[in-house]
């Protein structure tokens, strides 16, 4: 006992020593969705809030986004378009910081400059191909061979024309555009990743570390970045893990890019990267140990215990995954639930046993995650709008918010009972970020800090 005492004793006087030293502890990771799972377990967070009341300050971004603001410390950080890293003081909105991520920022005024023309010239002849596209559809349905032929020969010139205007292809179209990345940060340096492909690191008070072009995405991107293990993984096109301290490549895995976000597992002591494709890739060597587990297209997957829970279009499915050491895992379905047949844009929150996903149009389905049964249903009379931001748990509160600015805050459990309903007249679609008592939410043009008085 006097031996265990004496040990307990010198590792607090050790901690001590370290602490006095100013020694840093790593911060967990904090990014999308806090860690991903959408849970903020320390906050205490607001319920009542509106345009008029509990709003602490609103500041005007540089540039919209669909990405969510992050807190690290006493600084908000944000995108916002064209290609911004955005830093704010958390106590009053003060911003501090503004950094572009243009391919003049990488490459050099003469060769950026080069590269925006030629992408310029390939999206309008890619316009010019999708209304031939369109002529093409017509001349199928009134069976002319002959301007068929004609409309495939215009097409495959345009697109040998747009293949040799650059080796960046032209961003695709839609609202994502090129901030709908969420950035990630170690309590030291935050990270962003952009629809430019380009990804980077600055320290907290803006001084870059590195910066560079990964890779162009394949898709409309919006997936956010993990910090795992001292990589930084990012999912433009394929998966990629880059050295989090140097920006160098460590491993590519050929696993294609969806709208949501890849999250991090933990199985058998192992790290995984569990993608919205359905893929599970190994942390340590970018080895895919299972492919094709589900397929999402908005939403990303949750895990909890070494179960993957993913919200389907078609309904919910839950896969075990095991076998982490090996280079093909043992996966098993749990259980799949038909749910409603709708679209789930919204990522969910997995807590005390319960699944909680939401539907496009607002349908609330409470699934009992080890049974797969469902617990409850309830429609949550949103007036318009639909429910793009993933379901949030801050404390003891469960949130809901959709398009149009609403948020309906609720308590987690196998009964539906509505705490409150909140609206800004603002409408977002990025998720909400808590950090103690304060609220933040980031709409198509305001940067809003709320806290209830």
């Amino acid at each position: 006992m006097a031996m265990i005492a004496r040990t307990v004793s010198i590792a607090l006087i050790t901690l001590a020593v370290l602490a006095a030293a100013g020694v840093a502890f790593a911060a967990p990771p904090v990014g999308w969705r806090n860690d991903g799972t959408g849970k903020f377990p320390a906050a205490d967070p607001p319920v009542n809030w509106d345009n008029d009341s509990n709003i602490v300050w609103r500041v005007e971004t540089p540039g919209r986004s669909l990405a969510s603001p992050v807190v690290v410390g006493d600084r908000v950080f944000i995108t916002a378009e064209p290609a911004e890293l955005v830093c704010y003081a958390a106590g009053d909105g003060e911003k501090l910081w503004q950094r572009s991520h243009l391919y003049v920022d990488v490459f050099g005024e003469a060769e950026g400059a080069l590269i925006d023309e030629n992408l310029a010239e390939a999206r309008k002849l890619e316009e010019t191909v999708s209304a031939l596209n369109q002529e093409r559809d017509s001349a199928q349905k009134a069976n002319d061979t002959e301007k068929l032929e004609e409309l495939k020969k215009r097409i495959e010139t345009l697109r040998e024309q747009i293949a040799k205007l650059t080796v960046f292809p032209p961003m695709p179209g839609g609202n994502t555009a090129n901030t709908a990345s969420t950035p990630t940060s170690d309590g030291e340096n935050v990270y962003a990743v952009f629809g430019t492909g380009i990804v980077s690191s600055h320290s907290l008070d803006g001084t870059l570390n590195w910066m560079k072009f990964v890779e162009a995405p394949g898709n409309r991107h919006s997936a956010s970045p993990v910090l795992v293990d001292g990589k930084l993984i990012v999912h433009l096109s394929n998966l990629v893990a880059l050295d989090a301290a140097s920006g160098e490549t460590v491993w590519t895995a050929e696993a294609g890019a969806r709208n949501g976000s890849p999250v991090v597992a933990n199985v058998e002591g192992r790290q995984m990267i569990v993608t919205p494709g359905g893929a599970v890739v190994r942390v340590a060597d970018g080895r895919i140990v299972a492919r094709d587990q589900f397929q999402l297209s908005y939403s990303s997957p949750t895990v909890d215990g070494g179960v993957v829970y993913a919200g389907q279009d078609s309904g919910i499915k839950a896969v075990s995954v095991a076998g982490s050491a090996s280079d093909d895992a043992v996966t098993q379905v749990a259980w799949e639930s038909d749910g409603s047949q709708a679209s789930r844009l919204a990522s969910p929150v997995y807590h005390d046993g319960l699944l909680y996903t939401v539907t496009e149009q607002g349908i609330l389905e409470v699934t009992d995650a080890r049974a797969g049964e469902l617990v409850y249903r309830k429609r949550l009379e949103f007036r318009g709008g639909r429910v793009d931001p993933s379901v949030t748990l801050a404390g003891d509160y469960l949130y809901v918010s959709n398009t149009q600015g609403a948020t309906v805050v609720l308590r987690p459990g196998r009964e539906y009972e509505e705490v409150a309903r909140c609206q800004l007249d603002d409408g977002f679609s990025s998720s909400l970020f808590f950090a103690g008592r304060r609220l933040y939410v980031r709409s198509g043009k305001f940067l809003y800090c709320i806290e209830e008085q």
